[in-house]
């Protein structure tokens, strides 16, 4: 008969099975979008997921949409400076009222 294991030894291994400390850190990530890109930015688009090392943020128009496309290496590198390791940044477009909270 097999004594239960003790929880400190069980529950490493089943963050890690589930993946957890990385989501953890990617909602810790996408929380940072404001003070990377700045107040004014953050109206307009809005960090969501992060998703195989790419960061999805939504925007609320095309012409924002663009203009974060051209600002799009230097989002990426304030970013991996605080250990990101983001690959890429996918704008989308929000459709009717999907941008508001």
């Amino acid at each position: 008969m097999r004594y239960p294991e003790r929880i400190d030894k069980i529950l490493p291994r089943v963050l890690k099975e589930l993946n957890l400390d990385t989501r953890l850190k990617e909602v810790e990530i996408t929380k940072h979008w404001t003070d990377v890109v700045g107040k004014k930015i953050s109206q307009h688009a809005r960090a969501i997921n992060i998703n195989n090392g790419n960061l999805y943020v939504i925007v609320d128009n095309p012409i924002w949409q663009a203009q974060l496309f051209l600002l799009k290496n230097k989002i990426l590198k304030k970013f991996n400076k605080l250990d990101a390791n983001l690959k890429d940044i996918k704008f989308i477009i929000a459709k009717g009222d999907s941008f508001k909270e």
